[in-house]
């Protein structure tokens, strides 16, 4: 009978070009640090973290919403648009990458972790939240969760996405089951 490979390793992905990553080790210190410009460097991380670890990596499942469209006037914004298709296409590495290494994966939509970590904020009545106080709020709730880490607002969103994939290995196993890729599963289940 094939022994069952022991997580040891899970890795948060925050996977925008000002996202970042972070990994949590039991027994040291988490860590995060910003996403590597160089793909070289992004390949040698995984590839290290493969080579030493058990690992298991939650990355933010990215999609092009109705609203990165926008028409003003008689054209779509194309400069948004551009955004948007590099940002789909930076995702794309980086999902290629973590397949490369061997890596298993969940990709996660942020609605499914901010609504398991409570941070979810529907408001019927009063002013929508901006941004920058969405954001001051996963800031805030990360440093509550890893005080040891200079917290920041590129690094909260890895940081909480790392806590939701901690949590799902613990309290939703099927869940993580069902989310990886079926070619993955078998080396973690």
């Amino acid at each position: 009978m094939e022994q069952k490979i022991t997580i040891n390793c899970v890795i948060g992905v925050d996977p925008g070009s000002n996202g970042g990553i972070a990994v949590f080790i039991p027994g040291q210190h988490t860590k995060a640090l910003k996403m590597p410009k160089d793909i070289t460097e992004l390949r040698d991380f995984f590839a290290y973290y493969r080579e030493n670890y058990k690992p298991v990596v939650f990355l933010e499942k990215l999609s092009v919403r109705p609203d990165d469209v926008v028409v003003q006037g008689d054209r779509a914004a194309m400069g948004k648009l551009y955004r948007v298709q590099k940002m789909m296409a930076n995702f794309e590495h980086l999902k290629a990458l973590i397949e490369t290494a061997g890596i298993p994966y969940v990709l996660v939509h942020p609605g499914k972790w901010t609504a398991y970590l409570g941070l979810r904020l529907v408001r019927k009545n009063g002013p929508k939240e901006t941004k920058q106080e969405r954001k001051n709020r996963y800031k805030k709730f990360a440093q509550k969760n890893y005080p040891g880490i200079n917290v920041t607002l590129w690094n909260a969103d890895a940081l909480n996405i790392l806590h939701f994939g901690r949590w799902a290995l613990v309290n939703e196993p099927k869940w993580v089951k069902a989310n990886l890729p079926e070619r993955e599963y078998q080396k973690l289940f």
